[in-house]
């Protein structure tokens, strides 16, 4: 009885309040003493013929002010509909809408149950109970993961026996996924789905999720500024009731494999690479004995620990490993087979009270070649042995040996520079070349944006106004300097020395300290003097804006410029003021500083590969292909797979302008692990095997917990009700669609009183 209000008991009060103008009415009658008087016989049947009017109008005051009284005992007791007021007269059915977090941070288990678990027991009851009950009602089921679509299997999905066998073989079979959850795009999806014309439908909206704070703060995972609550205020306005589930626990305590970096630009067959494995504590306890492992491929792994992370804090491992130098049988090949690596935590879930075992693993395709590939355009080419000018690089870079130094060299003169495919190339460099066309210096600069390295190399064969006019451009092109004139001693009776203007620069970092000396050896007898802007030391990285900046000078004077550099787009370009030669210079008879610095300058200057091929989960996987080369048809592997997916490569509008570089795109990413592209060769043959690797969104390992209070006071009135872990969805139907109406018992009250307060006047006025 009353159960269609908030407070019974305020209501009771009301009615009882009704008694209160009667009595009112009462205390103020007047009880007179009759005389009969001859003079009052006319008066009194006067009165006697108006009496029931009178009568009539007392009563309907009366009957105004007692339910004035009503309406405000009514109004303090909050009456409720069991339906939206908007769909009050609508005779349809309910269509529940069931917002899923399914992100990986589901996974957690703190309990018995993951909340993943939780939901699909819960949804499993509540599904049983509806159909059991014979309700007309249906399903939609909305996953955070995928907010665009909602789940295939329950999209307006009729709850009946004949439907119940399906859904509930699809909710037993929930599992968290390897994304990471989209929570207010999908209840925005939600909103924008009220938008339909469903009049014999009222929709009452379930939020089920763990309730992490990452998930609640305004613009997560790049969504619209408005913020989840913002969203859930507005649909809860819109739906006939909206709930929100909370299905997590209080633990937080997680570790995760956060990066894996590479600390070289090529992972190089048979040359140690070194590795820096990232561990992030993300939870309230300081973790110890942290193990990790470190395999590659097939091979036995390679294990290291850490002895501390702090809460909130990360911890580093270092790996070194050498991939072997076998290739896949091609003469020519550029690459050798792609090596999967992964690096997972090592037991530490029971140490550490580690929740989150999915965040223990990260992949990383190594593509490992055979060196970094380097041009080397020979401005003065000569047949006597020492002569050419880039005969002492060439030796530093790739010395003879049984032992690969990780460079692979190749040479050409200024008559063939101009047929070179230059994207077979890392890095290139000009030695003291005559001049450049146009059109190479056009085709060098799109390379050069495009990630690769650029040096010059000034000698005496340059031309002055070629490269000023030509490569510098007024600062526009890809010269960072303007040359003006060639400075020193002919004679070579006088000289310079290489003064490092930043030792820290990975060029000279090898010099800093003790090493210092070696450079003292080096004497400079002629150079290219340059324009050039002061050094900065403090600058501590390449301005993107393509500013140049001096790292080494000659300790002459004038402190000219002797290494300058900016940054062109995804690339860099340098210029040496003295050719890397013994022409003007001794630089090449001071052995293992040459060596040393020719080393670092290409390593430095060389395209970063090792970022290629890392992707996150659902990220889709996009790679070039060069029908010259290979077929359009591509199959992907996907991790777990045994049956590869196919896909085809599409014109590329950003391509070049011959029109032979497609792209293939494949989006379905949504597992961790390897991906394993395979390019077909268009004259047959072998599979090029590539690798892509999907990491977790890390963000998603964060498990603290957003606050329920703070929720409930960002969402002021909103009408939504918080349910805890553990309660039944069940219970919750004998509320579903309450739709609070004081405000419509508000309006009525404030019309009623208007109207006894201008009938009273009206009365009172005419007697």
């Amino acid at each position: 009885m009353l159960n269609f209000l908030v407070n019974p008991g305020l209501f009771i009060a009301g009615l009882i309040a009704i008694a209160s103008p009667i009595i009112i009415h009462l205390l103020n009658r007047r009880r007179f003493k009759r005389i009969d008087w001859a003079a009052m016989d006319f008066l009194m049947e006067a009165q006697r013929l108006n009496r029931r009017r009178v009568k009539l109008e007392e009563f309907i005051l009366l009957l105004l002010r007692c339910l004035a009284m009503g309406l405000i005992g009514l109004l303090l007791a909050r009456p409720f509909l069991d339906v939206n007021p908007e769909s009050f007269f609508r005779a349809g059915a309910t269509e529940r809408v069931i917002v899923l977090d399914d992100s990986l941070s589901m996974a957690a288990r703190s309990g018995d149950k993951t909340p993943i678990e939780e939901a699909s027991s819960m949804l499993r009851a509540w599904v049983e109970a509806l159909v059991r009950d014979n309700k007309d009602d249906f399903i939609t089921v909305v996953r955070t993961t995928d907010p665009d679509h909602p789940a295939p299997w329950a999209n307006g999905l009729p709850l009946t026996e004949a439907t119940m066998g399906g859904l509930l073989d699809e909710i037993d079979g929930l599992e968290a996924r390897d994304s990471a959850g989209k929570l207010n795009a999908a209840l925005l999806h939600v909103e924008e789905s009220f938008k339909d014309d469903k009049a014999s439908l009222q929709r009452v909206v379930y939020l089920l999720t763990d309730l992490r704070r990452r998930d609640w703060e305004v613009g997560a995972g790049g969504e619209s500024d408005a913020g989840v609550v913002s969203t859930l205020g507005r649909i809860s306005e819109a739906a006939a009731g909206c709930y929100v589930i909370d299905l997590g626990e209080s633990g937080e305590e997680n570790l995760v494999v956060e990066k894996i970096v590479p600390l070289d630009k090529a992972i190089i067959a048979g040359v140690p690479a070194e590795f820096e494995v990232v561990v992030r504590n993300r939870g309230v306890r300081e973790a110890n004995d942290v193990g990790l492992k470190f395999v590659a491929g097939d091979m036995l792994p390679v294990e290291a620990r850490i002895d501390r992370i702090g809460p909130g804090d990360t911890g580093v491992a270092a790996f070194t490993y050498t991939f072997a130098s076998a290739i896949d049988g091609e003469s020519e090949a550029k690459e050798v087979s792609p090596v999967p690596v992964e690096v997972r935590l090592d037991n530490v879930a029971a140490s550490s009270g580690d929740l989150l075992e999915e965040d223990n693993i990260r992949y990383f395709p190594a593509r490992v070649v055979r060196g970094i590939r380097v041009l080397l355009v020979d401005g003065d080419p000569s047949g006597n042995y020492g002569q050419s000018e880039t005969f002492y690089l060439k030796n530093a870079l790739a010395p003879d040996g049984p032992s690969s130094s990780g460079v692979e060299v190749t040479v050409v003169d200024d008559s063939e520079f101009d047929d070179v495919e230059l994207s077979e190339f890392e890095v290139i460099v000009i030695a003291n070349l005559y001049r450049v066309t146009e059109g190479r210096a056009a085709t060098m600069e799109n390379w050069v944006r495009d990630g690769g390295g650029l040096v010059f190399l000034l000698g005496d064969q340059a031309d002055e106004d070629v490269y000023n006019d030509i490569l510098y451009k007024e600062g526009k092109g890809l010269l960072p300097v303007r040359l003006s004139g060639i400075e020193g001693d002919e004679k070579e009776e006088a000289w310079t020395l290489l003064s490092p203007d930043l030792l820290n620069h990975p060029v000279f970092r090898f010099f800093d300290g003790d090493n210092r000396q070696l450079l003292d050896g080096v004497k400079v007898f002629r150079w290219w003097h340059c324009e050039a802007p002061a050094p900065d030391p403090t600058a501590a990285e390449l301005s993107s804006a393509g500013v140049a900046r001096v790292i080494a000078s000659f300790n002459n004077e004038s402190r000219s410029p002797a290494f300058v550099e900016k940054r062109l787009g995804e690339g860099q370009v340098m210029v040496v003021m003295s050719p890397l030669d013994n022409d003007w210079s001794n630089f090449p008879e001071n052995g293992a500083t040459f060596l040393i610095t020719s080393q670092e300058m290409i390593r430095y200057m060389a395209r970063n590969r090792t970022e290629e091929g890392v992707i996150s989960v659902a990220q889709p996987i996009s790679q070039k292909v060069d029908l010259r080369e290979f077929s359009q048809n591509v199959e992907i592997l996907p991790p777990g797979n045994t049956e590869p997916q196919s896909a085809e490569a599409r014109p590329d509008d950003s391509g070049p302008e011959n029109g032979l570089i497609w792209n293939v795109n494949f989006e379905e990413t949504g597992k961790r692990g390897m991906y394993e592209l395979k390019l077909m060769r268009a004259a047959g043959g072998e599979f090029k095997t590539m690798l892509f690797a999907a990491n977790i969104d890390t963000g998603e390992s964060d498990l603290s917990r957003a606050s329920e209070d703070a929720i409930r006071g960002d969402l002021g009135d909103a009408q939504i009700e918080f349910v805890g872990r553990g309660e039944s969805v069940i219970e919750l139907e004998g509320a579903v669609g309450r739709s609070e109406i004081w405000k419509m018992v508000l309006y009525v009250l404030i019309a009623l009183l208007a109207v006894e307060l201008l009938f009273g006047w009206w009365i009172g006025a005419r007697r």
